[in-house]
């Protein structure tokens, strides 16, 4: 695998942090090691709206953060779509909703989504017609919450329906039923990602 840099990453890159040893890392890692999920050491995911700017959900809701800057410190596991705009329209709508977070603040952090996620099992993807709903109610103001892993697959679902793929192709559960190291697993062999390579801590 190759070391990435900023200068190196795109729009809609998909991106998996591995724990960096924090409390809340050790035990998200450990709830996903207990249940006997693979990947447990993948404990958080975003998306990259640009070179350096990640989106993703987490306690202050679904924000921005540079990965220079904020996020400096994370290492990171970086999967690119394969299709060119799959990545543009994931990296756009994850603005998009950070853009709704920031004028609304109406789209926080699910922390009883993301332990569910740890045992709901499997689920259905969301049909093309209730993720349109969603949007439809969240552009209204409506508030819905997402944990990070959850917000990543429904972005990239509702841009593979945009672009006339079912949804269910790329990631085949409900966004709510994938936790970080489920999303981990998902992506290694999908036709629709590859393995970019990886960002090191402090290394950008």
């Amino acid at each position: 695998m190759q070391q990435l840099r900023t200068r190196d990453l795109k729009p809609g890159d998909l991106m998996l942090k591995a724990s960096d040893g924090s409390v809340l890392s050790k035990a998200i890692s450990l709830g996903q090691n207990l249940v006997g999920q693979l990947n447990p050491q993948i404990v958080h995911a975003g998306v990259m709206f640009d070179t350096t700017y990640i989106i993703e959900a987490q306690g202050s809701g679904v924000s921005a953060n540079d990965l220079r800057v904020q996020n400096k410190k994370y290492g990171y596991l970086v999967y690119r779509p394969v299709r060119p705009n799959f990545g543009q329209g994931a990296g756009t709508c994850a603005k998009i909703m950070f853009d709704i977070q920031t004028r609304n603040k109406n789209l926080q952090y699910n922390l009883l989504g993301a332990i569910g996620s740890l045992f709901g099992g499997p689920g259905k993807a969301t049909s093309p017609a209730d993720m349109d709903s969603l949007l439809d109610r969240i552009l209204a103001g409506k508030g819905h919450p997402f944990f990070c892993s959850q917000f990543v697959v429904y972005v990239y679902q509702f841009v593979a329906e945009q672009n006339g793929v079912p949804g269910s192709q790329l990631f085949n559960l409900h966004d709510a039923k994938v936790s970080p190291s489920v999303l981990a697993s998902k992506l290694k062999g999908s036709p629709f990602f590859t393995e970019a390579g990886y960002v090191m801590p402090n290394e950008r």
